[in-house]
């Protein structure tokens, strides 16, 4: 079993219990073909290093009290973990789709969550506030879409 907890995992199939009971950061082993885009180890793992950007477990309180778990990717995407399902908040240079929008609505409103909600990492403390998704325009001035 603690063999089983030392292997690399693929990046989407963390979840929010992985998160809670391990620290994770990105992994890079081109001998064994691990990419550090796919794949991450836990503090558990012998090459696990604090000095590697995390994935770290964020926690997501919105206006109405309701409070979700997720991950925080260690740049700047806060993303809730739902089941297999990932929602983010930030899309970095990519403006998000109006699909990407309706489905983020869907989940906001099936789940009663009321926004702004602040997300804050775990272990380093990041912190943000979100109204709607966000993504940085060609002028580098950062976008946020309502949901």
């Amino acid at each position: 079993m603690a063999k089983e907890m030392c292997k690399p995992k693929a990046i989407e199939d963390l979840t929010v219990e992985d998160l809670k009971a391990h620290r994770w950061c990105f992994y890079q082993n081109d001998d064994e073909g691990f990419d550090a885009f796919e794949h991450i180890i836990p503090d558990s793992h012998p090459e696990f290093s604090e000095h590697i950007t995390e994935l770290e477990l964020s926690e997501f309180k919105f206006s109405n009290g309701k409070v979700l778990f997720g991950v925080y990717d260690g740049s700047e995407a806060f993303n809730i973990i739902a089941g297999d399902e990932w929602y983010s908040f930030g899309y970095g240079v990519a403006e998000p789709s109006q699909e990407d929008l309706e489905r983020f609505k869907s989940f906001i409103e099936s789940n009663e969550l009321e926004l702004p909600v602040v997300a804050t990492a775990k272990w380093s403390g990041t912190t943000k506030t979100y109204s709607g998704i966000q993504y940085i325009n060609e002028n580098g001035e950062t976008i946020e879409k309502a949901i």
